[in-house]
């Protein structure tokens, strides 16, 4: 899935790029090109900016949080009815797919952020065992829970700042 997600968004930057390339009446740059070499080298291309915040999530967080904004980023993969089609199993193979949640408040210690739920969580890279997660660390909590996404009615605040200011959603 997460190849899919790349190749996507590697796609979409590269139109992206070329548009915008295209109209201000150069081609579009390759990989470690200059952004502007018809300018001296060290040239400040953003002069008004003074300041820069970053606000960083952890990945789930963003997915969690930020997961349905359409427009920007890397969301969730939709369904052809527009809903999410993103599934956790626990251990037992119960599936607990992604849902919207409205209430903003999160349950305590559900997920668990300890060392070995993230591991879970983690999944060997597959970023894909936050159910089993809950499951396995947390006995008696809501497996569902940390499938919950919210949408930008219910994060107004979070969804405008993506759209006001840059955005980069990349695991390293």
């Amino acid at each position: 899935m997460w190849e899919r997600l790349q190749s996507r968004e590697i796609r979409r930057r590269r139109a992206s790029s070329a548009r915008t390339a295209a109209r201000r009446g150069f081609s579009a740059p390759e990989v470690g090109d200059r952004p502007r070499p018809d300018l001296p080298e060290g040239t400040d291309l953003l002069p008004e900016i003074r300041h820069i915040v970053i606000l960083m999530m952890e990945n789930h967080s963003y997915d969690n949080y930020l997961g349905m904004l359409t427009d920007r980023g890397e969301g969730l993969p939709l369904g052809p009815d527009g809903a999410p089609k993103v599934v956790n199993y626990t251990p037992n193979g119960r599936a607990f797919p992604a849902h919207h949640r409205t209430s903003t408040t999160q349950r305590k210690n559900d997920p668990s952020q300890n060392w070995h739920a993230s591991h879970i969580q983690y999944a060997g890279g597959r970023c894909d065992g936050f159910a089993a997660a809950v499951a396995e660390a947390l006995p008696g909590a809501d497996p569902a829970v940390p499938m919950g996404y919210r949408t930008e009615d219910d994060l107004p605040f979070y969804y405008r700042l993506t759209r006001t200011f840059p955005l980069a959603n990349r695991q390293g």
